[in-house]
């Protein structure tokens, strides 16, 4: 216990000294301007009235943080508040990430020196190096094992406690997440840890609410949510799934309950869903498969550009992801243990981050947590044999799982690093933002995956590899329908592909809906033109630009076009339409009592297929223009 104490002395006056770099100054301003918000005007006010696109339980940490600030100063003196170095400021927020960073260390202590519960989960006795050897064991009987490896692995079995324990809290990624940066990813899997021990403390319900609370606080846990419940099903029984959802539920409008008396939950509904599409880009520094993609400018480039057939990036990335998670699930529902659990979330947030679009950097955080969680029980992966039956292998085992957490610290820290540098140069660590290149990001990016490839035999140890083939499957059934029409027929409706531009003067984008459709359900009406009603097309408001990439696949494009009937007396557009920047077509000056046009163009070769309304030059009052129908031909 005293050198656990000296640990968490050490970690802390480590955090206390880079508390006061500015770390990440976007996001703490953020911060600054929601918790003032949060203290000065309540919960909801704040979802209204600011840019905040957090889930609606993070605003109680701000509020937190608002108030630890106002003990420490005036968040009213204008000049003082707003300095970037503002070390008060910077203690109060960065405090909620240190004080998780301490809570998690000491769960991870407390937990594994309960060696009775840890053996009735599976884990085996890791305080010997050999157990139940009547002789004890000499360096010259371990053959291959050197006389390091035998002394490192008999001190963390000795010492496991406080190893994992360190391994956590004087880890540089979460070090410079919470001290540096100034984020909050330990206070948001702080949440999930606790809600994971509590399932198998037996007491599910209660994991469930402490979960669910997590997830309203940091909206990455949404990812853990079918595996949380698929395993609760598995592990227990029906009815305490029934249970879990009932304490769930609960739980999620206890929370939002400012929300349910104010009579805005569609707000709530908006904070869990506006960042599905909030940062529209390959990726977000991430050094994943998109950053590659984008050849180290993930940030410049849309996911909505068409990178296999007539699939974009982000399709092809939630198809690739969800096929891993498939596997995860496969893993839990044949080998529901709280090892295969673990490993379960390590492998989905792990597949996530490298394999979905729009992943930022810091999405790789969870994969070093619950890898710690995971040391223990090593001899039970990889192979059959165990510390017992072949020791050898044992340590061979312990050493791979520390070289590949190692390598898993060092591409994770400097991702996140690069991550903050990109944008604050002289907030970093100075020989490390000297070496960072394009060229190392996107060597690092390689690594991460072949590093998330060497985690497969842990899952293929604990099911047979012919479960692969349902993954496999999955794909590939996905990409074939997904392709279908453009396969069977050889055309396919414009409307399945995302726009990678989108202007208007006025409103929002339709799809297969008029104009005034962006307006909320209630006016909600199908695309027409002088009563020409249409299943399929793009709703527009002059003055318009859309731009598809179409990849070079297709031969000709044909649509109808006109005003829609929903609007007024006086509205006029002229549709255009361009391939590559060179223009293609132009229908003339057309009003609201026009019939559609039709018409069809060469496309051969075209990358980019951009579709113009302008306002006729007399104004945009009511112009709403339809794209009727259009078609795309092989």
């Amino acid at each position: 216990m005293t050198s656990f104490i000296f640990v968490l002395f050490i970690g802390l006056i480590i955090r206390l000294f880079l508390v006061g770099n500015p770390g990440f100054i976007a996001d703490i301003s953020f911060w600054k301007s929601w918790s003032l918000a949060a203290v000065d005007h309540g919960i909801v006010w704040t979802t209204f009235n600011t840019n905040i696109n957090y889930p609606p339980g993070f605003i109680y940490v701000l509020y937190v943080m608002g108030k630890i600030y106002s003990f420490l100063g005036n968040p009213h003196d204008y000049n003082a508040y707003w300095l970037e170095n503002n070390f008060a400021f910077l203690l109060a927020s960065k405090s909620i990430a240190i004080v998780s960073d301490i809570i998690i260390s000491c769960i991870i202590y407390w937990f594994f020196s309960q060696k009775e519960k840890l053996k009735q989960l599976g884990m085996l006795d890791l305080t010997v190096l050999i157990p139940n050897r009547r002789k004890p064991i000499n360096e010259s009987s371990l053959g291959n094992v050197s006389s390091f490896e035998f002394r490192v692995s008999s001190f963390i079995g000795k010492h496991l406690p406080l190893f994992l324990a360190s391994a956590f809290y004087l880890n540089p990624i979460v070090i410079i997440d919470s001290a540096l940066w100034g984020q909050v990813e330990s206070f948001g899997i702080l949440f999930t840890i606790i809600a994971i021990l509590l399932i198998f403390y037996r007491r599910p319900v209660l994991a469930v609410a402490i979960f669910t609370v997590g997830t309203l606080m940091k909206l990455q846990n949404i990812i853990y949510i079918p595996l949380f419940f698929l395993f609760i099903a598995r592990y227990y029984d029906i009815k305490t799934l029934i249970k879990c959802l009932a304490s769930g539920v609960f739980t999620f409008f206890l929370i939002n309950l400012p929300f349910v008396l104010s009579n805005n939950m569609n707000q709530v509904i908006y904070l869990l869903t506006v960042n599905s599409d909030y940062f529209p880009w390959l990726s977000l520094n991430a050094h994943n498969l998109w950053w590659i993609v984008a050849g180290a400018q993930g940030m410049q480039i849309t996911d909505r550009i068409t990178v296999l057939g007539i699939i974009n990036a982000k399709t092809l990335g939630l198809l690739i992801f969800s096929s891993f998670y498939l596997l995860s699930t496969i893993l839990i529902y044949f080998k529901p243990s709280f090892r295969n659990f673990l490993l379960s979330l390590t492998f989905s947030i792990f597949a996530f981050f490298l394999f979905s679009t729009q992943s930022h950097e810091r999405y790789s955080y969870p994969v070093i947590v619950f890898l710690i969680f995971l040391y223990p029980f090593v001899d039970n992966l990889l192979s059959k044999a165990n510390r017992q039956s072949n020791p050898l292998l044992s340590e061979r085992k312990h050493l791979f799982f520390q070289i590949l957490y190692l390598l898993l610290t060092i591409s994770f820290f400097f991702n996140i690093h690069t991550g903050l540098i990109l944008n604050y140069p002289t907030n970093g660590i100075f020989f490390l933002t000297k070496i960072t290149t394009p060229v190392l990001t996107i060597v690092n990016s390689y690594a991460l995956i072949f590093l998330f490839i060497a985690l497969l035999p842990f899952i293929f140890s604990q099911i047979s590899k012919s479960f692969l083939f349902i993954p496999v499957i999955f794909l590939t059934s996905a990409l074939t329908f997904l392709h279908w029409s453009y396969l069977s027929s050889g055309k396919v409706s414009l409307t399945s592909f995302n726009p990678i531009v989108t202007k208007q003067d006025f409103g929002i984008l339709q799809t297969d809906m008029s104009t005034n459709s962006s307006a909320g359900w209630k006016k909600w009406s199908r695309l027409s033109s002088n009563y020409f009603f249409y299943r399929k097309g793009f709703g527009v408001h002059a003055n318009s630009y859309l731009v598809f990439d179409i990849n070079r696949k297709f031969s000709r494009f044909a649509t109808d076009l006109g005003v829609d009937t929903e609007a007024d007396t006086p509205a006029s557009v002229v549709f255009k339409i361009y391939a590559d920047g060179k223009e293609l077509y132009q229908s003339g000056k057309m009003g609201r009592f026009d019939f559609p046009k039709h018409t069809q163009v060469d496309v051969k070769k075209v990358k980019r297929l951009e579709l113009v309304v302008t306002d006729a030059g007399d104004g945009i009052n009511s112009d709403h223009a339809d794209w009727l129908n259009p078609i795309l031909y092989k």
